[in-house]
């Protein structure tokens, strides 16, 4: 018998998506404010909140200290539950 090995991605297909998906541009040919290509949402310092809810999950998801760490730096929120 022959036994197969599959990898389990703790990572829900639905976070990449996200965040391949939500990425911003320039409106006005390149020179006005961000906005969300995917939502057209304002991008804020964090992006948009699809975008921002996406980075929170993955964050939830993600075993190492360090790593949680850069998101923390990058999206600013605690892990208690309030933004930072």
């Amino acid at each position: 018998m022959v036994s197969f090995s599959v990898r389990h991605d703790p990572v829900p297909a639905s976070v990449k998506i996200d965040l391949e998906l939500h990425k911003p541009y320039r409106t006005w040919f390149g020179l006005g404010r961000l906005r969300c290509e995917w939502c057209h949402h304002t991008w804020g310092a964090h992006g948009c909140p699809q975008r921002r809810s996406a980075v929170k999950l993955l964050a939830s998801c993600i075993g190492s200290d360090s790593l949680r760490d850069v998101l923390t730096t990058l999206i600013g929120f605690s892990w208690d539950g309030g933004a930072a």
